[in-house]
């Protein structure tokens, strides 16, 4: 009987592995994922304790499940205290940012959420207890969509690194320059994936162009384009594969005037877009969005600063999808808010 709990999230599993053979630039793969996940772990915690208990006792085996949800609190307060602890070390390495901001609170709600949820359960008040329950429904909704990206966004790297293929075209994205014209370690390690890529397609007979794309901000010398061509002929790149892009001011704009470019150089085949890691699955869904047939490639950034730009860019793709959201966010927040309007009526 207990193998048929596993039936759904196989299914769940076939539907995600069709869907990324059609389009694996797609944010709904990793809801899919996760839930497959989550069911299949859920079968998997069923099918042991209901083993222990024939085997051994009911009592081993209840108790084999409390120690298991007990762990399950406990590493969730674990990445609450990193989170803050990464914040703080944001802070002084890279100064007061939107970036930090998440991350610290993102920290101080997982934290402030396991604490006051053990103190009102071991206190006994279950009106906190109550409140805590119906604020875990919004909250593990985004809790759920952001597990989905994680999970979703290292498998997609990993599959890009292993199985990408030759292209066409490689567009390495900019960032901000040292000094106002140098390029920093973290552009240069997208620079370094971006040329390996030109290299291996190279390697495989193509003919590619490599783009290196961003404009010049208001604190910049010259543009990251500029740069970034700049450092490649440094390092023996060949020139007349190298093509500028200095117009865009953002992703999107980046991969808009990339394209431009590709069909002015007759680069029509597929296109790998080079970026750090925490920036390299939502490239790869506007990629999808502008038309861009190809992948992205993340290169690794510093361990520090990985975590809060990864939150930063979770955020940015519930911005892409605000409507639903806000819209699933609000339902789910209904009985919070009709058991606040109810208490409240009760204490006049």
């Amino acid at each position: 009987m207990t193998l048929g709990l596993f039936v759904p999230g196989l299914l769940l599993l076939a539907v995600f592995g069709i869907g990324v053979w059609r389009e694996s630039r797609r944010f709904g793969l990793g809801l899919i994922l996760c839930l497959a996940v989550v069911e299949l772990a859920g079968a998997l915690t069923i099918t042991i304790v209901d083993a222990i208990s024939r085997s051994i006792s009911e009592e081993v085996g209840a108790s084999g499940l409390l120690l298991a949800l007990i762990l399950l609190v406990l590493g969730i307060a674990v990445l609450g205290v990193f989170l803050i602890v990464n914040a703080f070390t944001m802070r002084r390495k890279e100064g007061l940012g939107l970036s930090v901001l998440l991350s610290a609170a993102f920290g101080v709600s997982i934290v402030g959420y396991v604490v006051g949820g053990i103190v009102a359960a071991f206190g006994n008040n279950t009106d906190v207890v109550y409140f805590l329950i119906l604020l875990g429904l919004p909250a593990g909704y985004v809790a759920f969509l952001f597990v989905s990206y994680l999970l979703y966004s290292q498998l997609y790297q990993w599959g890009t690194r292993r199985f990408g293929g030759p292209v066409d075209a490689v567009v390495v994205l900019g960032s901000g320059l040292g000094g106002g014209e140098r390029v920093t370690p973290l552009l240069a390690g997208r620079l370094e994936s971006g040329r390996a890529v030109f290299e291996k397609s190279v390697e495989a007979g193509r003919s590619p162009i490599l783009i290196v794309s961003g404009g010049q901000g208001a604190d910049e010398k010259v543009s990251e384009a500029a740069a970034m061509s700049r450092y490649l002929v440094e390092q023996k790149f060949p020139a007349d594969c190298l093509v500028r892009e200095d117009r865009s001011t953002d992703t999107e704009e980046n991969l808009a005037n990339s394209a431009e470019l590709m069909q002015r150089w007759g680069a029509e085949g597929e296109v790998a877009v080079a970026t750090s890691n925490y920036h390299a699955f939502r490239s790869a869904v506007i990629m999808r969005k502008a038309g861009i047939p190809g992948y992205t490639v993340g290169c690794r950034t510093a361990r520090y600063y990985w975590p809060s730009a990864t939150i930063r860019e979770f955020a940015a793709i519930l911005l892409e999808h605000s409507r639903i959201n806000l819209v699933l966010i609000v339902l789910l927040c209904i009985p919070l808010g009709i058991s606040i309007v109810g208490r409240l009526a009760g204490a006049f």
